[in-house]
């Protein structure tokens, strides 16, 4: 089992890699061919279609992966359900396009919504079957799905962009990719699904609490940026927006595809309470081991990563960054959380926990961004984030039954690791000359980057050795270590 996580985990992080790959050389492909009006009138229809999405995002396929037993009515039924909903958002859109188009003062808006309200048709008939890839941890099938979605979609916007030259590109684009989506499902997986209801209680009785933990997700990721639009004003709002976007990398290109991966894998080990305590306590140290040094790794160097990516015009959103990096890092202790109570078939626990969260990060932005302005609502979050870890943690420790002192085994050397390769960040940044311009920028960047790994890749085995080689993710890499030398010593004899 944990062989095929591990294997899981490399084609989603591959898949990551592929689909930012590919955004940001769609992004800077279509600037040049299209204009910014033509991205602001779809991002005014996307807005309005954003809001739809989320009131009816039940994730029927996460109940799927969780069931132990599932049969055809559970397949039939969620496509179903898939449908409905789908064409029931298309119908909300198609009603709302002109009224949006009032609201914004853009006729234009009207057509382009109509045109996107297809896409809601055709997505809510995407093959049900394609679920077992993830049920089956056949995370091979599952990047060849996206990977082939998302390169679909990306050349036949970058064709229509090129043929078209307007915003058409943009919205006829998204119809298309989602259509493709539907046919690749198709014809990838041999399941053929039918109009059906007969678990329609049984799936709404587990996907209702995921509507609601898609709910407060949002609202935890915009009560801040609100805070700061509405006290602020619009610059600080963007670089708030900009800074928690490269703050927030760690979760969104590290722990998203590992939690993809490691919910089916624990809903096998559900009925097995040792196992999965176990396999939990190995991934949580894993995920740590990588994912917190990325994010303290860009605390560390915000100042030279902001004026060499973005320039000194940006260099407001370095005290953002540094914040909102400490509170991704301290989400990525609790990021794997979440997919053992869906695996326990208990997403009731998410949705308490979030309920927590957010009712301190509410207060917490209102008066921290009103005393402190930018940084304070960054603030906001991570003294949020750290009352969320503090909630979780004794319901995580009953319900998979760890002690404390198994949990802080696993976490305590990455995170001294961690604060020692921030130390030796910052008294290197100290030391080099000061950055006036990008070009500038780029070395000190360079060498404060490969100093920092460096620095934790020695801390980490330096007290791995000194605590006698216990169990964690060092472990499981020197197995795996040792495991790549064998054979090649075998070749040698």
């Amino acid at each position: 089992m944990n062989r095929q996580i591990a294997s899981g985990v490399g084609w989603m992080v591959l898949f990551k890699l592929v689909d930012r790959g590919l955004g940001i050389v769609s992004t800077l492909i279509l600037a040049r061919l299209l204009v910014p009006a033509d991205f602001g009138l779809v991002a005014m229809a996307m807005s309005v279609i954003a809001i739809l999405e989320l009131a009816t995002s039940f994730s029927f396929e996460v109940a799927l992966i969780q069931k132990r037993e599932l049969q055809r009515a559970h397949y039939d039924t969620a496509w179903t359900l898939n449908v409905v909903l789908s064409s029931s958002c298309a119908a909300l859109t198609a009603l709302l396009a002109y009224p949006a188009a009032l609201f914004y003062d853009e006729p234009r808006l009207t057509m382009v919504m109509l045109v996107l309200a297809a896409g809601w048709v055709f997505s809510g008939f995407e093959n049900t079957g394609i679920v077992d890839f993830r049920r089956q941890l056949d995370f091979r099938r599952e990047f060849y799905f996206l990977g082939s979605k998302r390169a679909l979609s990306f050349l036949i916007t970058i064709a229509l962009a090129v043929t078209l030259r307007s915003y058409w590109a943009l919205a006829v684009g998204a119809v298309a990719g989602r259509a493709l989506g539907v046919a690749l499902s198709y014809l990838l997986h041999r399941f053929r699904p039918r109009p059906s209801l007969q678990a329609a209680r049984e799936l709404f009785g587990f996907s209702g609490w995921m509507l609601a933990n898609n709910v407060l997700s949002v609202l935890q990721i915009r009560i801040p940026h609100f805070a700061v639009g509405r006290m602020l004003g619009s610059q600080p709002l963007g670089l708030f927006t900009v800074g928690a976007e490269i703050a927030q990398i760690p979760s969104t290109d590290l722990t998203a595809p590992i939690n993809r991966v490691i919910f089916p894998g624990f809903s096998r080990l559900a009925d097995d309470a040792g196992q999965l305590r176990s396999t939990f306590l190995n991934v949580m140290a894993v995920t740590t081991m990588f994912a917190l040094p990325a994010a303290v790794g860009i605390a560390a160097v915000a100042e030279p990563l902001v004026i060499a990516m973005l320039g000194a015009n940006w260099i407001g959103a370095v005290p953002v960054i540094q914040v909102l990096a400490l509170a991704a890092g301290v989400s990525v202790v609790t990021s794997n959380n979440g997919s053992a109570y869906l695996a326990l078939g208990q997403p009731c626990l998410i949705t308490v926990i979030a309920v927590v969260r957010l009712a301190a990060l509410i207060p917490l932005a209102l008066v921290l961004t009103g005393r402190m302005g930018l940084v304070g609502a960054a603030y906001a979050e991570l003294g949020a984030a750290v009352f969320g870890l503090l909630a979780s943690l004794p319901v995580l420790l009953r319900r998979l039954d760890i002690s404390l002192t198994d949990y802080v085994s696993r976490l305590w050397r990455p995170v001294v690791a961690c604060t020692l390769m921030a130390y030796a960040v910052h008294r290197l940044l100290e030391a080099l000359p000061a950055m006036g311009s990008s070009l500038s920028a780029l070395p000190v960047l360079g060498t404060a980057i490969v100093t920092g790994i460096c620095a934790y890749l020695t801390a980490v085995a330096i007290l791995w050795f000194a605590a006698l080689r216990p169990s964690g993710a060092e472990q499981l890499i020197w197995r795996r270590l040792c495991a790549w030398r064998r054979p090649a010593s075998n070749a040698k004899v």
